[in-house]
């Protein structure tokens, strides 16, 4: 009896240890400035444009701060955290975010193509047209048409000037 005494008493001790060993914080690694403003220069500012997070000193600036350093503080890369930001913002919070985009680059390209064509179609065209009113022999506007009425004015408007 005293043995299983003994193995209870032993056993309820152990388990108040462990509670309180689990109890006790444990020191949080916190990143340095240094740190946080590495993952802040990759991100701007929600409010202001065209600033980065690093140099901002608005409200939303300072607690997306505390948040990449909360994200440090777990042990995240700082790929991870500008994705988190990118993923809940949008790609505005980049510092670039239209060099992802592939139409970007093709864009300009088939823009230039089209306007080549077009270009093309047009000289041709105007060329086309030319070398038609060389080829049609040319009219005297003066002439007379055969039209009773319209001789007698055209040769009314010859007399007046």
């Amino acid at each position: 009896m005293k043995t299983a005494g003994l193995l209870a008493g032993v056993l309820a001790g152990w388990c108040l240890v462990s509670v309180a060993l689990a109890q006790t914080p444990t020191p949080e690694r916190r990143p340095s400035p240094d740190d946080v403003n590495r993952v802040a220069k990759q991100l701007y500012c929600p409010v202001c444009e065209n600033e980065p997070l690093d140099v901002c000193q608005t409200s939303a600036c300072v607690q997306w701060k505390a948040q990449i350093a909360q994200y440090l503080a777990e042990g995240r890369s700082d790929a991870e955290i500008v994705q988190v930001f990118v993923e809940r913002f949008g790609l505005r919070v980049k510092g670039n975010p239209l060099t992802d985009t592939p139409l970007l680059w093709i864009g300009p390209i088939v823009f230039a193509l089209a306007a080549g064509v077009f270009t093309v179609w047009l000289i041709r065209r105007m060329s086309a047209r030319a070398a038609l009113a060389e080829a049609q022999p040319r009219v005297d506007p003066l002439a007379p048409t055969g039209d009773k009425y319209l001789d007698q004015v055209e040769q009314d408007l010859k007399q007046r000037l």
